[in-house]
């Protein structure tokens, strides 16, 4: 990516009583280590409902799936319910070889009705 596009970025909002967290770019490495802790707060809110938007990811490696499966484990400790929605073809593919793609409660989509801010708008990295 170029020096000003962001690698990644994370935004936040709350719609239908659930925090919907939008994961754009690349999951890598880089974005587990910027990323993690930022997850890790909206997982210990109390929430009993996340939904964690995959469409805008471009890139998935070992780093992004260890994002999602701490995320994971933290709302199943929690007795919480997390969703993931179905990113593109190639992160799906990434998930499935992986073997976690049955861990999660895949949707196609979630509605984008009015939605309340849950917090930060941009976590984008250059």
């Amino acid at each position: 990516m170029g020096a000003e596009e962001p690698a990644f970025a994370m935004r936040e909002r709350v719609a239908c009583g659930a925090i919907i967290i939008e994961l754009h770019g690349e999951m890598d490495i880089l974005a587990e280590q910027e990323l993690g802790p930022r997850m890790d707060a909206l997982t210990e809110r109390g929430r009993a409902d996340i939904v964690i938007d995959l469409r805008r990811v471009t890139f998935l490696d070992a780093s992004g799936l260890r994002l999602l499966i701490r995320a994971r484990h933290r709302m199943l400790c929690r007795g919480g319910r997390l969703r993931v929605v179905r990113g593109v073809a190639r992160v799906s593919r990434v998930m499935r070889v992986a073997g976690v793609e049955g861990a999660f409660t895949i949707v196609d989509a979630f509605p984008s009705v009015r939605t309340e801010e849950a917090g930060p708008q941009d976590g984008s990295v250059a």
